[in-house]
């Protein structure tokens, strides 16, 4: 039993079991040796639950909260009831779910220009902004989505170039009717021009808008009688 209980003091939980296991032999009738492997059950269960919390800690410190989740439902499968990882799960869902969001939008620039989008992207970077402390990802991520919220409200010139015959609209824009050449000012973007023409074949022309990009003009020209 001293072997054991000295074992157990020193956090040799696998020393401590064997010993008291070896006394149990010894001493078939005594409940000490049980209550020594229960001690060593306990000890082990705590010891783990330490383990997977720093874990966890470490998990969030370096914003990788989709790890520190997991990290929090395995410690809540030891047990279920303690309250530091139950807290800690829920803000690790919360938090990868806004890195998320973010991802989302960043990856798909040009639908900033649509005003739903780009009101729904406006309130997420002002309530990061607000928020009492921010990690070095969530700020980046945030600092990125403010360009592009930026980028997708400064319009681009595009030329449209036409023959004076070709009854020319852009959807989402509107009817531009006959012309030769004409600019438009277009935030960035995916658009559609079509143009009409008696007695020919209707044309149906798609064309990006970014600045990044060296704008051609964007020939719109019913060609083809029918």
């Amino acid at each position: 039993m001293s072997e054991g209980l000295d074992a157990l003091a020193m956090g040799d939980y696998l020393a401590a079991r064997a010993a008291f296991r070896m006394a149990k032999q010894l001493m078939p009738g005594s409940p000490e040796p049980a209550d020594g492997l229960l001690q060593v059950d306990q000890g082990l269960r705590l010891s783990n639950i330490n383990s997977l919390e720093q874990e966890a800690i470490a998990l969030e410190q370096s914003e990788h909260w989709d790890a520190a989740a997991t990290t929090y439902e395995e410690i809540l499968k030891v047990d279920a009831n303690l309250a530091f990882a139950q807290e800690g799960l829920a803000k690790s869902r919360r938090m990868g779910a806004l890195h998320t969001r973010f991802d989302e939008l960043i990856k798909d620039p040009d639908r900033l220009s649509i005003p739903s989008v780009m009101n729904r992207a406006t309130k997420l970077v002002v309530d990061v902004t607000v928020m009492p402390e921010i990690g070095p990802r969530l700020a980046g991520q945030r600092d990125e989505l403010s360009r592009l919220l930026k980028r997708a409200a400064t319009p681009v010139t595009v030329e449209l170039v036409s023959d004076n015959m070709t009854a020319v609209s852009v959807y989402k824009i509107g009817v531009l009717g006959n012309f030769g050449n004409t600019q438009l000012e277009l935030r960035p973007g995916t658009y559609v021009a079509v143009g009409m023409r008696s007695g020919y074949r209707d044309v149906r022309i798609e064309f990006r808008v970014a600045p990044e990009l060296e704008m051609q003009p964007v020939e719109v020209v019913c060609k083809e009688p029918i």
